[in-house]
This record gives structure tokens, C-alpha cells and sequence, in this order.
């Protein structure tokens, strides 16, 4: 098992974010964010993800947290 932080998890949060063509003010409230400034700041990278923000985004796109973290697997909408 790799240790290396995932890459392409700013990525995938966008790629959900969009997918539910939500803004990320929109988004914010559903996934535990203040803002969608905050959002923003995680999807381009810029800020550290909270846990219970990374379990919102999980929660409402219907992926499980390993489907984001991995950088092998890809966001999966078959759940929904």
C-alpha cells in the first residue's frame, strides 16, 4: 500500500462538486464546508481537507472515502 499523500483528490472533489451542478456556495452547506471559498480552496489544493468535509463529500456523491483518497480509483456514480 502506497503512502504517498493522493494527488488527485482536489480532482475529484471538483469533478463531484460539478457532476451535481452545484456552485460551491451551493455545495458548502451539504458536505459540513463554511463557505464556498472554502470550497474552492480544497478543490485547487490550497487549504488542508477536513475529515468531515472529505465524509460529506463521500456521503453525498455515494463514494466511499477510499474512492476519493486513491489516486488508482476513480469517483464512482454508479451508486447514484
Amino acid at each position: 500500500m502506497s503512502t504517498d499523500f493522493p494527488e488527485r483528490l482536489p480532482e475529484k472533489l471538483k469533478t463531484i462538486r460539478e457532476r451535481l451542478g452545484m456552485t460551491p456556495d451551493q455545495l458548502a452547506p451539504f458536505v459540513g464546508a463554511k463557505t464556498g471559498e472554502e470550497i474552492l480552496a480544497y478543490e485547487n489544493d490550497e487549504d488542508d481537507l477536513l475529515v468531515s468535509v472529505l465524509w460529506g463529500y463521500a456521503r453525498l456523491s455515494g463514494n466511499s472515502i477510499m474512492n476519493l483518497l486513491d489516486d488508482h480509483l476513480e469517483v464512482n456514480w454508479s451508486n447514484n
